[in-house]
């Protein structure tokens, strides 16, 4: 997969189950974060719009709140795990994202949004020290045309 029409040249690896990629800490990260996990789960045979959308949406908000909240360059993993694609988000501020609001939410606000979405849209979440900083991951289970669970063919 090129990404270089990206101005991404540092793509560590790409198959059939892993891709990994850093980005700058700037604000053109998570449009870029947005493409290349669409293009993955593509490649991937993810076809579930549902999915696809919930994924890329996923991304966006965590890359948006490493830019913003974190420090250094920004990594992207996506994995696929058997049915599910796991990603993570990681960046060198140790500081782990406060948890999103309890329902109802009484401030639909742009700030302290995104964790909030991507608890309600992952299937599994949460946050680990990597290195000097920190992995905000998810899981999504990938849906089937039959509604199960499964991974794509």
């Amino acid at each position: 997969m090129s990404t270089k029409w990206l101005g991404i040249d540092d793509m560590t690896g790409y198959d059939e189950r892993d891709a990994v990629w850093e980005l700058a800490a700037e604000a053109a990260a998570a449009s870029r974060a947005r493409t290349l996990t669409a293009e993955t789960l593509r490649a991937w045979r993810v076809t579930d719009p549902a999915d696809v959308d919930d994924i890329v949406l996923m991304v966006d908000e965590l890359i948006t709140n490493a830019i913003v909240h974190g420090t250094g360059p920004v990594r992207l993993r996506l994995h696929l795990d058997g049915p599910a694609i796991v990603g993570e988000i990681t960046d060198d501020d140790p500081a782990v994202p406060g948890a999103p609001a309890a329902p109802p939410l009484l401030d639909w606000s742009e700030q302290g949004r995104g964790l909030l979405l991507v608890t309600a849209l992952a299937t599994g979440y949460g946050c680990r020290p990597a290195g000097r900083g920190k992995t905000v991951w998810f899981t999504r289970l990938l849906h089937t045309a039959n509604g199960n669970g499964r991974a794509p063919t």
